[in-house]
């Protein structure tokens, strides 16, 4: 959710097993270079700091990360309810051949089409894999919603998408991998249903050399 700015930017990136066994941290700090504030909403300060840990937990291996940012905008015109920013968390546990994922995230952001907009949005996503021979199996989902409206005006209505997929995946021969694989997808617009809902199937193949 922060994009860089023009003038000066530092990070900083830790090494392994940081203060404690399996974790590492990042920081980074940019500002702009204080050009004069103009119609389209610009960054101008930014900062995000974020770490993942891993550890294991019987015969789990389990990774845990997460992150935040934020920053400041300028602009001559309206000015935002809020500044770019936002978090995310997220844990993967891999056991043997089955690994689980999830992940949340959430903040807010904005853009530029015929005048500036805001945004205020999130999504959760989750995973599990399991591999059994020469078979992998997969099944996924995404549930996100988000605000947008006028800088100074944050919509109140939502625009959401949830989606599921899965995945069958077997190893036909070294390198060959025949796939099948089902999305269905929900998604709404200021409330309303949109032509983005529905349903597909995939079936094919992979080769690698």
């Amino acid at each position: 959710f922060a994009a860089g700015s023009t003038a000066l930017g530092v990070e900083w990136h830790s090494a392994a097993d940081f203060l404690a066994d399996g974790l590492k941290m990042s920081a980074s700090f940019s500002t702009d270079n204080g050009l004069a504030k103009a119609a389209a909403a610009r960054l101008e300060n930014s900062w995000g700091v974020g770490a993942t840990y891993v550890t294991t937990a019987g015969d789990s291996t389990v990774t845990i990360s997460g992150g935040i940012a934020d920053s400041e905008t300028a602009t001559s015109g309206t000015q935002a309810t809020s500044d770019k920013g936002g978090f995310n968390v997220g844990i993967v546990a891999v056991t043997g051949d089955l690994t689980i994922g999830a992940g949340y995230g959430d903040g807010d952001t904005f853009d530029y089409e015929t005048a500036n907009i805001e945004i205020d949005g999130s999504v959760t996503k989750a995973g599990i894999k399991y591999v059994t021979g020469d078979l992998t199996m997969a099944l996924g989902i995404t549930a996100g919603e988000g605000k947008d409206g006028a800088f100074g005006t944050a919509d109140t209505t939502d625009d959401s998408i949830d989606s599921t997929s899965a995945s069958v995946t077997y190893a036909v021969a070294s390198g060959v991998s025949a796939v099948i694989g089902y999305t269905t997808v929900d998604a709404q617009n200021e409330g309303a249903a949109t032509t983005d809902d529905g349903s597909s199937w995939y079936i094919g193949a992979s080769m690698s050399f």
